[in-house]
């Protein structure tokens, strides 16, 4: 339930750009694969099969900020730690 809310804290209405959203997980490691895989289907549960489709995912709003964002995913150190997602949709 916990890993529920946070989740929609952090993806819902706001989209996080709320005081009250979840910035960071910290967990054992022993616990981490478990938590990602708990929250790999809430997410999609959340935007659905094709992300570019659903009314509740933000959107950037200039092109400058999502080159920004973008380049932000292609620095070795964020790649590595990815775990579910990592690629752009939109342009």
């Amino acid at each position: 339930v916990g890993c529920k809310e946070n989740l929609w804290r952090e993806c819902g209405s706001c989209s996080g750009q709320a005081c009250i959203s979840v910035d960071y997980v910290f967990v054992e490691q022993s616990f981490a694969s478990s938590l990602i895989e708990t929250l790999k289907p809430m997410i999609r549960s959340f935007f659905g099969k094709n992300p570019k489709e659903s009314g509740c995912l933000s959107r950037i709003v200039t092109k400058k900020h999502f080159q920004r964002l973008a380049h932000l995913l292609n620095d070795p150190g964020v790649q590595a730690s990815i775990v579910y997602g990592g690629s752009t949709i939109f342009l």
